[in-house]
């Protein structure tokens, strides 16, 4: 029977050559799993605080109108009217433009008129805003807007404004509104650069 010389122990312990190896691909795997973590969020935009002018021009038709007599005082009448329309960009920036224009008018006769305007965009990204009338004239009225916030692309945004609107018969209207407005930094947003 032939026996066996015992084996090394140096002969079971890797090779130089075979713990390089083994550190080698560890620290690749491990770089491989940092660069994998860090690229999401590298490859996600993060667009600054944007803010500009805005001047736009929409038509608006009327939807519905209700109006309720109250008889604390002659006259006294409270109405709600539904107006649906569309609104550009009179500078031909994207901001709102192409959009449409929803709005909801309650008057409170000889107290107080104002209401609620919504702007979609075709992405669905929406802006609201609330008015008041300053100024009523025969067919004219020009009041003041604010906006209280948005969705999407338009998510925290701030800004006000002037609105000028023109009656062309008795469900058609003409508005031009002019204002600033000012959306704060996102990071991911869909928001085109308004540097290009």
């Amino acid at each position: 029977m032939e026996v066996l010389a015992p084996t090394k122990i140096c002969d079971l312990q890797p090779t130089w050559e075979e713990t390089m190896r083994c550190h080698l691909n560890s620290s690749w795997m491990c770089g491989c799993v940092v660069l994998a973590l860090a690229v999401p969020s590298a490859a996600v935009p993060a667009l600054a605080e944007e803010a500009g002018q805005w001047f736009g021009r929409a038509v608006l038709v009327t939807l519905s109108s209700k109006s309720v007599k109250l008889e604390d005082r002659a006259d006294h009448t409270v109405s709600v009217t539904e107006f649906d329309g569309a609104v550009f960009n009179a500078d031909g920036k994207p901001f709102l433009d192409k959009a449409r224009y929803q709005v909801v008018d309650l008057t409170d006769a000889g107290s107080s008129s104002g209401g609620h305007k919504t702007f979609t965009e075709a992405d669905g990204s929406k802006v609201f805003a609330k008015y008041v009338l300053k100024e009523a004239k025969p067919k004219e009225f020009r009041g003041t807007f604010e906006f209280t916030g948005g969705t999407g692309k338009y998510a925290g945004i701030t800004g006000r404004g002037e609105y000028h609107v023109v009656l062309v018969s008795d469900t058609a209207l003409w508005d031009e509104l002019r204002g600033e407005y000012k959306i704060p930094a996102t990071v991911g947003s869909s928001r085109p650069d308004p540097t290009k």
